[in-house]
């Protein structure tokens, strides 16, 4: 993927501009760990899903439309598929809300079964 991308850093102080039908791929700041081996986990554990906030989605803003899921005992930092179906472009700022994180109860504990994701802190999906 690297091969065919470039990484295009966003500080704080500027925005990115997604144009009509660009696709992209965004980091979250957020770490988010989903630990199986919890002392708390007897018969349940956590799981999660990414979704997009609808007040973008009106504007033509799609976030992460595929495998939305976020298994048990994924730790890492979340990539985001983005992609802008709408007329105009779309200002995207470090810190803006396009996103939501829904935490959801798997009843059972699963086996572990990690991705090529796990522990990612950039969006190519390994560690850094």
């Amino acid at each position: 993927m690297t091969r065919n991308s470039r990484r295009v850093p966003i500080h704080p102080e500027t925005a990115f501009s997604l144009k009509p039908h660009q696709f992209i791929l965004g980091r979250t700041r957020e770490f988010v760990s989903l630990p199986i081996d919890h002392p708390e986990n007897v018969e349940t554990c956590l799981a999660a899903r990414i979704e997009g906030k609808s007040s973008r989605a009106r504007v033509g803003l799609l976030i992460h439309f595929t495998a939305p899921t976020v298994h048990p005992g994924f730790s890492g930092t979340l990539t985001l598929e983005m992609i802008n179906l709408g007329p105009t472009s779309i200002l995207l700022r470090p810190g803006m809300s396009i996103a939501q994180l829904i935490i959801e109860e798997v009843k059972g504990i699963p086996r572990p079964n990690p991705s090529q994701f796990q522990g990612q802190t950039n969006p190519e999906g390994a560690p850094a």
